[in-house]
């Protein structure tokens, strides 16, 4: 293994860790906005606005104490100290890194989610500024302060202890981890004005399931020797955010430029020029195989300007794991021309107000104008799905946090010998796993091949000398034993020594069904009524996974 690579996987497990902390991202299970006095179910008490105070009053027998960082500002507070942002000195990247050559960033990256900046004050001497942008951060998650940081110094929050709860008043863009109750942390934001109040459990559904964030192979062709040059002053950009109706203000700190395949790019810098810059960025990768957007830690600038750009590092904003973030979008226009297919993908794992999502892999290889029309299907019936092109997307994909995996195509002769090796592959894993795995049409082949060739490695003589065939007129689907094809409504025409089990459906039937609620999807399964459209076939398949879970 090269260099490259052993660094490059020292550097993910350092990203996978710090995820993973207790009261990380992935802990984070509400977002509550505030009103001039707020409470909702499973609140500890009531939450009241006054002049940029925030008090909260706890509910009769709650127990609550400061969180470790109230704690800190409290005992400041009680000493008589000024609190001071950590940080690197001026022309280093905060670890002693002196300016000897192009840097490359070395940090888990573990992004805020938020960019709002106080105003800048002095930009040309605030050399003491490290950690500036650590406003709206999460230190407890491991967050990059340098993430929408900045040449001012910033504010820090303020707290009182009261009679019967606590008050905090913060800084624009501020956030604080304000105080717990038993393993909830409750912690406090301000996001463009609006004051909100986030929760995080350590015992989180979502943080119980991560294992890992999935990625791209590495691969030395996404990294680039770029120059940045900075703006002087900062130019302010409004842009939106992971939440539909929340929009902030940052500041573009300079421009990287690099030189491609596809000629020379230059991209808008945020972050802080003395204590790392940072890179958001959209590519045509965008809500297929990666999130919405990513975000690159870049490192300190040389003295020259140059630096490296390794989309290898590119990473996923709190955003992808959790409806509850309030990440900043890159600024318009910042966008990579050609498919960053290196760095985080779109992770499986989600968390929302329906809880955690059911993340499912597709391999699919219909015609376009098809996949435009099932696809909302899924996410209406409750499946989170990741639908990838056998020939297109050719890159490793991990099935960890995915709980099934199907293949369907009505034609194989488009694969290529990679594409079916991949599928096999995958099949392989999935029954290796023993996770759902469904082949349909002829790609219910790669599903077969794979049982056969897992249990003669594992030393069975299952003695099936001819595959079962379907009837010309109908649809052949495969599934491993771990379903139960019974429980959504399928006949079993057929169960092989091997332990695969066989569906069949008709092809004439409508696409989609004469019902419109789900409800109604849901009684006539419960009916053992025939399946008459394929809208109903994809209702009951996502109930079977579902059920599985």
């Amino acid at each position: 293994m090269n260099q490259f690579v052993t660094e490059w996987n020292t550097w993910r497990d350092s990203r996978n860790s710090a995820l993973a902390k207790p009261f990380g991202w992935l802990s984070v299970v509400g977002l509550h906005w505030l009103d001039a006095e707020s409470t909702w179910t499973d609140a500890p008490g009531t939450f009241t606005v006054d002049d940029g105070w925030v008090t909260v009053s706890l509910k009769t027998g709650i127990k609550a104490g400061p969180a470790a960082e109230t704690f800190d500002l409290l005992s400041k507070v009680e000493n008589g100290g000024a609190s001071r942002s950590a940080g690197g000195e001026p022309g280093t990247n905060g670890a002693g890194v002196t300016n000897s050559g192009p840097t490359r960033a070395t940090s888990p990256a573990v992004p805020s989610d938020t960019s709002t900046l106080p105003t800048v004050t002095d930009q040309a001497g605030a050399g003491s500024a490290a950690g500036a942008g650590s406003a709206g951060g999460d230190s407890a998650a491991g967050t990059d302060a340098g993430s929408g940081g900045h040449d001012a110094v910033s504010a820090r929050p303020q707290v009182r202890v009261e009679e019967n709860g606590f008050s905090a008043k913060l800084p624009a863009g501020g956030s604080l981890n304000w105080f717990t109750v038993g393993n909830v942390l409750y912690e406090l934001i301000d996001r463009g004005g609006r004051l909100g109040v986030r929760v995080r459990n350590s015992k989180s559904p979502l943080l119980g399931k991560f294992f890992e964030v999935p990625v791209f192979d590495p691969d030395p062709d996404f990294v680039f020797l770029a120059r940045f040059t900075r703006f002087d002053p900062f130019k302010t950009y409004t842009i939106e955010t992971a939440q539909e109706d929340l929009q902030l203000q940052t500041q573009a700190t300079g421009i990287v430029t690099f030189e491609t395949q596809q000629g020379e790019v230059s991209l808008l810098t945020t972050g802080c020029p003395k204590t790392g810059l940072q890179l958001d960025f959209h590519d045509s990768t965008n809500g297929a195989t990666t999130s919405a957007w990513r975000t690159i830690d870049l490192g300190v600038p040389n003295q020259d300007g140059s630096l490296v750009i390794d989309f290898n590092r590119a990473v996923n904003y709190p955003f992808a794991f959790t409806s509850f973030a309030t990440c900043p979008a890159p600024i318009e226009g910042n966008v990579v021309p050609f498919d960053v297919t290196a760095g985080e993908r779109r992770p499986p794992f989600f968390y929302s107000e329906a809880g955690i999502n059911v993340p499912f892999l597709f391999y699919v290889w219909w015609d376009e104008e098809s996949a435009e029309v099932t696809r909302p299907w899924y996410s209406r019936f409750g499946l989170d799905i990741t639908i990838l092109n056998p020939n297109h997307d050719d890159g490793r994909l991990s099935l960890v946090g995915f709980d099934g995996v199907a293949m369907s195509g009505g034609d194989l002769s488009p694969l290529g010998r990679k594409a079916r090796s991949r599928l096999i592959d995958v099949a392989t894993e999935a029954l290796t796993s023993r996770i759902p795995v469904i082949g349909i049409g002829a790609y219910s082949a790669f599903v077969i091949q794979a049982q056969r060739e897992l249990r003669s490695q594992q030393g069975y003589a299952d003695g099936i000398e001819r595959e079962y065939e379907a009837q010309a007129d109908r649809l052949l689907i495969v599934m491993n034993n771990e379903l139960d094809p019974k429980q959504a409504g399928f006949d079993i025409v057929h169960t092989d020594a091997s332990g695969l089990i066989y569906v069949e459906m008709p092809f004439d039937i409508p696409l989609e069904s004469d019902r419109t609620e789900v409800e109604d999807f849901q009684a006539a399964m419960e009916s053992d009524a025939p399946i008459t459209s394929w809208q109903e076939f994809d209702y009951r398949m996502v109930a079977l996974i579902r059920h599985h879970r």
